[in-house]
């Protein structure tokens, strides 16, 4: 719905709405950060937000809501899984995107091996990155966390999941055209 003036006219797009548009058509891999809570308790949250930042040494960033709860208990672990999910693996990204309760009711039916320090590493994934926190910096309404690698879990598999324009999807190859 577009927003228009008092007098009936539609007003330009705030940068925010500019912004938060054009960072929709941004496809980005799903992934689901793991961790153990500052009461060693099973957490985690979908993320589109990470990247690699470093190969030597290897280092990581997770970028969160500041308002998240999950930002909170990202901020207070040591270290973290970064999950790349799978094809196929949709409801996994939609049970983490889930309130904290719901969150941390789904681990009772999932399969998953603690990483270092513990961090749980989801089963069937494309593949993980365990960190430990190198980081936090606040950054506007999100919080960067940066993350030293300790160890890379590949797994064999099809391709990862993507996040596009609010919608699931896989990246599709095309021959080049001679």
């Amino acid at each position: 719905m577009t927003e228009t003036s008092a007098t009936g006219t539609p007003l330009p797009p705030t940068l925010a709405d500019s912004y938060k548009a054009l960072a929709r058509a941004w496809a980005a891999t799903v992934t689901v950060v793991t961790l153990l809570d500052q009461h060693d308790q099973l957490d985690g949250f979908t993320a589109t937000a990470f990247l690699t930042v470093s190969i030597d040494p290897p280092i990581i960033l997770v970028s969160v809501q500041r308002t998240s709860l999950a930002s909170e208990a990202l901020k207070n672990s040591k270290a973290f899984a970064v999950n790349l999910l799978g094809q196929g693996q949709s409801e996994l990204a939609n049970t983490f995107a889930r309130p904290v309760a719901q969150r941390k009711a789904a681990w009772d039916t999932l399969k998953y091996a603690a990483g270092p320090g513990g961090v749980p590493l989801l089963q069937g994934t494309a593949g993980a990155f365990s960190a430990r926190v190198r980081e936090v910096i606040e950054a506007g309404d999100h919080l960067l966390v940066l993350g030293d690698v300790q160890d890379v879990h590949l797994h064999e598999g099809g391709h990862t999941l993507l996040y596009h324009n609010r919608k699931y999807g896989t990246v599709e190859y095309h021959p080049e055209q001679q």
